[in-house]
């Protein structure tokens, strides 16, 4: 586990889906669907969240981390998966999976 490797994706992805949300109103019809829009809306703010816990050193950080690898999982289908998915989404689905990734290995199940 790579605490600083996961902190910099989770910022990274902080930071592309939020200018993924800009790019998605800017186009406008459906690439601005509430839900699209929502789940990447939740994928910055968790990712900013999970950032901040590693970065105090929580102990709490493991169980955010998997809420995080889940809500990165959901992100990166939504971009990918969207019609007429452009450069922009494709690299936030991107950046959505390596944060997954990362947030997997530093996730530990609720309860322990």
């Amino acid at each position: 586990m790579n605490l600083d490797s996961c902190i910099a994706a989770c910022l990274d992805c902080h930071r592309t889906c939020l200018a993924t949300v800009a790019h998605c109103i800017g186009l406008g019809g459906h690439h601005a669907e509430p839900g699209h829009i929502r789940i990447m809306m939740d994928c910055a703010q968790i990712c900013a969240v999970s950032a901040d816990f590693m970065i105090r050193g929580s102990a709490h950080h493991p169980h955010l981390c998997a809420e995080c690898a889940e809500i990165c999982r959901e992100c990166e289908k939504s971009c990918a998966g969207h019609p007429d998915a452009d450069a922009a989404m494709r690299a936030c689905a991107e950046a959505c999976r390596r944060c997954a990734e990362e947030c997997g290995k530093m996730a530990r199940p609720r309860g322990h």
